[in-house]
């Protein structure tokens, strides 16, 4: 998006000019078609935007918060519900997850890859479910950490943008614990165990599978080696390079199989509350 500020009327009436009901900004490009994919199983009419990135939406949700705009906005949820300052407004809309790559990357649609790269019929849900279920509480301590660092301002940065470090190898889908302990061995001096304490009782309270809060980008790598890992055991074959652009494509229609998907359902009846 280019650096010409527009006036809160006129973002609001950008849906009139496109003939649909709602405006919505979003973050990034990437986050366009996921929101797309939602707004459309809910039947809501909606021109999607992206505005640039995270810290140009929080100027698009202040827009809300203090100047009355009508628009609305889309965004992950990052760890806001774990934040002192967080706000509920019916025109801003999150994730259910971290991010969107929560949702994206579902037991369903990664068994469904696995699938098409190695060109066969098999279903190894089963193991792709507990892969995840492992994954999530192997981090755990570091799910906690990545919290309290955002919860009490530390300024630490704890997942990173991605899991290479912690995992067995480069080409590993299983997280490596010594690894994990090593890094918060280096860090945990800089947070009290009150703190820590105060973390694990709210996402005790948040009632959330650890897989939805863990950050989106930090799962990547894991899940395009799972991938290739499955496709190998299954056909023997070793597979092509397989990008974050490449799974992006693959994974990111949500809509699948969404009746049984406690993120989707959740994001739906957000957005179906516009309609009220």
């Amino acid at each position: 998006m280019d650096s010409l500020e527009y006036s809160i009327d006129a973002l609001d009436a950008k849906s009139l000019f496109y003939n649909k009901d709602f405006t919505v900004f979003v973050e990034g490009k990437d986050d366009i078609l996921f929101w797309s994919y939602l707004f459309k199983l809910g039947n809501i009419s909606a021109y999607i935007e992206d505005v640039g990135g995270d810290k140009e939406i929080d100027k698009y949700i202040n827009k809300i918060l203090f100047e009355h705009a009508t628009f609305i906005v889309a965004c992950d949820n990052d760890h806001k519900p774990f934040l002192n300052d967080y706000e509920v407004h019916p025109q801003i809309k999150t994730t259910y997850g971290y991010s969107i790559e929560n949702s994206m990357y579902s037991t369903s649609v990664i068994n469904d890859i696995v699938c098409k790269l190695g060109r066969i019929s098999i279903d190894v849900k089963d193991f792709i479910e507990n892969w995840a279920d492992q994954f999530a509480t192997d981090v755990f301590e570091l799910l906690k950490y990545d919290i309290a660092n955002q919860r009490f301002n530390k300024g630490v940065s704890i997942f990173g943008d991605n899991c290479t470090r912690f995992l067995n190898s480069p080409s590993s889908h299983q997280i490596n614990k010594n690894n994990v302990d090593t890094f918060l061995k280096s860090v945990e001096g800089l947070f009290s165990k009150a703190e820590i304490d105060e973390v694990d009782d709210l996402i005790s309270d948040a009632k959330k599978n650890h897989w939805f809060l863990i950050k989106g980008h930090f799962l990547t790598k894991a899940v395009i080696n799972l991938v290739k890992y499955l496709v190998k055991k299954t056909t023997g074959t070793e597979t092509k390079s397989i990008s974050s652009d490449m799974i992006y494509s693959l994974t990111i229609n949500v809509t699948e199989n969404w009746e049984q998907k406690i993120d989707i359902l959740t994001v739906l009846n957000q957005l179906k509350e516009l309609l009220n």
